[in-house]
């Protein structure tokens, strides 16, 4: 009797590990054919998702795109705009200069022809340096270290590497004093380089042009014409710088000297040979 129930209890055993083995393998196939079901379908789900996404995505960026692009061209179209700008500011700067240097290149041809003639027919006395300066509301004069002594007496021109500066009107042994042409005392015979017409020249109150006191003839000259020393005078040589004239009224005009009276540094006296 109980081998028979040792020998039911091994053949229950063995049926139970049959059956165990088989759910055992059932289970595993199972689990692996739902990993393989699993990664397929992730990558299918991957693979629709990017075919899906994609577009969306270039439909949703594209205003973003064009929006970008749309600025970058206003930003570009503003700095060409800028250079441009500049290039047209450059431009009128160097019209200026050249109308400037073919201004100047008259005016030198017209300096040089002034020192060929005046270089044979004047006698320079002294060379002196400007020692003191007045300039006020009823003088401009200057002093220089040049006097008796070196043959230096009134009525003499006085011009720097400009032009004309005035004449001596007192004289020490050692210095002399000189009323400057921008003085309302002065008077200077000058002659219009352009058509030769004649007339008076003095200085105004605040010392800055020079005003016709007399006109040949009543003939006006133009604005721009450059004024010499016409020798009608015996103090001034002729053909010395005086001034250009700015500006033409109905009965007079004005203009402005050559020499810069407040930057006086060195003066040669004068006289005709």
């Amino acid at each position: 009797m109980l081998s028979k129930n040792r020998f039911t209890s091994a053949t229950k055993k063995k049926t139970f590990s049959g059956v165990y083995l088989s759910v055992l393998f059932v289970l595993t196939f199972l689990l692996i054919s739902f990993n393989k079901t699993d990664y397929y379908i992730a990558n299918k789900i991957k693979h629709v998702g990017i075919d899906i996404i994609s577009p969306i995505t270039k439909i949703i960026s594209s205003p973003v795109t064009i929006v970008t692009n749309i600025g970058l061209r206003l930003n570009n179209i503003r700095y060409l705009e800028g250079e441009n700008l500049k290039l047209k500011q450059e431009i009128i700067r160097l019209k200026k200069w050249q109308t400037l240097a073919i201004k100047n290149t008259g005016e030198n041809r017209v300096f040089k022809r002034l020192l060929n003639s005046t270089s044979n027919e004047i006698e320079i006395i002294k060379t002196a340096s400007v020692i003191n300066q007045t300039t006020n509301l009823y003088v401009n004069a200057i002093t220089i270290n040049a006097g008796l002594e070196h043959k230096v007496k009134e009525d003499l021109a006085v011009i720097n590497e400009k032009g004309l500066v005035g004449k001596t009107i007192t004289s020490s042994n050692q210095n002399s004093k000189v009323l400057l042409i921008n003085d309302q005392n002065s008077s200077v015979p000058v002659k219009n380089l352009s058509d030769k017409s004649y007339s008076i020249v003095r200085g105004t109150a605040n010392g800055k042009y020079l005003i016709s006191a007399f006109i040949k003839d009543e003939t006006l000259p133009k604005v721009g014409d450059l004024l010499v020393t016409s020798g009608n005078a015996k103090i001034f040589p002729r053909d010395i710088l005086v001034g250009k004239v700015i500006l033409v009224r109905e009965d007079d005009y004005l203009a402005i000297p050559y020499v810069d009276f407040k930057n006086l540094g060195y003066v040669q006296v004068i006289k005709s040979k």
